[in-house]
């Protein structure tokens, strides 16, 4: 059995424990060599199993193995592992008080270490439909250069290097979102400088 894809349903587990999934909510897979690892249409991720997972070909998009039929985001994991050789992992999650914030038009910017340091470099793509082909393609055109990538009115899609990588961001980000709404509450948000976050990167 790939310990791939029982790291993806302990990843699966950890976010709805976290409160980043609500109901059959959110999709995950990682990258096994040439075959992807999908979560299954209309389960919840603390109830994925390895033999419940979805197989797809990279190259085709073929499902050649799992009972159930993969997310309905599939474009979308597809574009990123194409696009990005580095990436093994994608995760889609719904975070509440994350979504929150990017859909009231709150700035979401650097206000800790954690989000430099984890977040790697984020973007705010304008709103489109779920599971349509039009963003699969904004997806697609953000992860050339981005690791976290914010959906207004939906949520948010990590990218990692492992599996472990991407459940870190997307923790990190919904604790990000947090604290925004914290600093908000009581006063104003002193977000991280251009200068500070050079130094937390060790640029200069």
């Amino acid at each position: 059995m790939s310990d791939i894809r029982e790291r993806l349903c302990e990843c699966g587990v950890k976010l709805v424990q976290a409160g980043l999934s609500a109901g059959a909510g959110g999709n995950m897979s990682a990258r096994d060599g040439n075959t992807i690892w999908m979560t299954p249409s209309g389960y919840a991720l603390n109830d994925l199993t390895p033999d419940g997972l979805c197989e797809l070909l990279l190259e085709s998009g073929e499902h050649v193995s799992g009972d159930a039929a993969p997310t309905t985001e599939l474009s979308l994991h597809l574009a990123v592992y194409r696009t990005r050789g580095d990436v093994n992992a994608v995760f889609h999650s719904h975070p509440p008080w994350l979504t929150g914030v990017i859909s009231a038009g709150v700035p979401f910017r650097a206000l800790t270490t954690e989000s430099v340091g984890y977040l790697g470099r984020v973007i705010h793509l304008p709103y489109a439909i779920p599971q349509s082909e039009a963003l699969a393609a904004q997806v697609e055109d953000a992860s050339c250069m981005h690791e976290t990538l914010l959906l207004p009115n939906h949520g948010v899609v990590v990218l990692g290097t492992t599996c472990t990588e991407a459940l870190h961001r997307s923790l990190v980000a919904e604790d990000t979102a947090k604290s925004i709404m914290a600093a908000s509450l009581v006063g104003s948000p002193q977000f991280l400088s251009e200068q500070q976050i050079s130094q937390l990167n060790g640029d200069v």
